[in-house]
């Protein structure tokens, strides 16, 4: 490998670093979470999304989960309104 090829690697290497620092996560991380609600302990947390109206839910271990879209002010993404499902048997004809 030359020189040129090097700097090449290198500078991929750097965009692609750069790139997946753009992407954000989906649900907000615990010190996002503490700054949100300026409290540390779970069910203080908990009860700080409640009075804000935050949605949120709690998972298995006891910690409120917070999908970043909530606030951010965007949408989430949508299922597509499409009819029910019905057995071949109850269809109309």
């Amino acid at each position: 490998m030359n020189m040129s090829d090097a700097q090449e690697v290198a500078r991929l290497v750097e965009e692609l670093e750069s790139r997946r620092q753009q992407v954000q996560p989906a649900f907000l991380s615990a010190d996002d979470l503490a700054t949100l609600t300026g409290r540390k302990v779970k069910s203080r947390q908990v009860e700080a999304l409640r009075q804000m109206g935050i949605p949120f839910f709690v998972n298995a271990i006891g910690r409120a989960v917070v999908a970043r879209t909530a606030v951010e002010g965007k949408a989430a993404p949508t299922l597509k309104d499409k009819p029910a499902w019905v057995p071949p048997g109850l269809r109309k004809k």
